[in-house]
This record gives structure tokens, sequence and C-alpha cells, in this order.
């Protein structure tokens, strides 16, 4: 349960950021970013942080139902700014799969 409350507070500090500074990113990104910026001047990842990742892995594909559904009922939006959420979609995998990608050469590396 403590992983999971680690999880929580850096949301809320997210959120606590974003409405502060009126940042133009979702709380959860901020969130995100300052979690990262934890773990990378930590070291390492927590014992109980990694168990309730390991927890909530599994469960992920249940968080795209809802962006599924809205993609269904915004026909509309999607057609007219259809070409340009296209182009996002496809500049910011970029820098996910290249992250991915650094992620697993490190893993690869550590593991032999």
């Amino acid at each position: 349960m403590s992983g999971l409350l680690t999880l929580l507070i850096f949301l809320l500090l997210g959120s606590l950021l974003q409405t502060l500074l009126h940042l133009p990113v979702p709380a959860s990104i901020v969130g995100m970013l300052l979690l990262l910026l934890a773990l990378i001047l930590r070291g390492k990842t927590p014992d109980n942080l990694q168990r309730i990742t390991q927890t909530l892995s599994p469960l992920l594909p249940l968080f795209l139902i809802p962006v599924s559904v809205g993609i269904i009922t915004q026909k509309q939006l999607l057609a007219e700014h259809g070409p340009a959420l296209l182009i996002i979609l496809a500049v910011s995998l970029i820098p996910g799969a290249l992250v991915c990608a650094l992620i697993m050469r490190k893993g690869g590396k550590s593991g032999s």
C-alpha cells in the first residue's frame, strides 16, 4: 500500500504545481515527471513502488476503454481535427519509442 500512496502523493504534487503555475500540461503528467526526477536522483526504484507497478501494469488496458469510447462519441471533432491529431500522435510516439529502446537496452546490459 505504501507504493500506491507514493504514486498518489506525486499525483497530488503534480496537481498542486499545475494549479499554482498554471501549466498547460495535465497534472498527472507533471506528477509523473516529478516521480521520474525523484527516481533518477535516488538512483533506484524502491521495492514498494516496484511491487505496486507490477500489480497495476496488467490493468493498463482498462484505462484505454474511456479513450476508445471518446473516439467513438466524438466523430465530428475527430473528422475536423483528425489530420492534426495524427501528426501529433506520430510526433509524440517517437520520443516514447526512443525512451523504451534505451530502457530495454540498459535493462539487457544489467541482466547479463
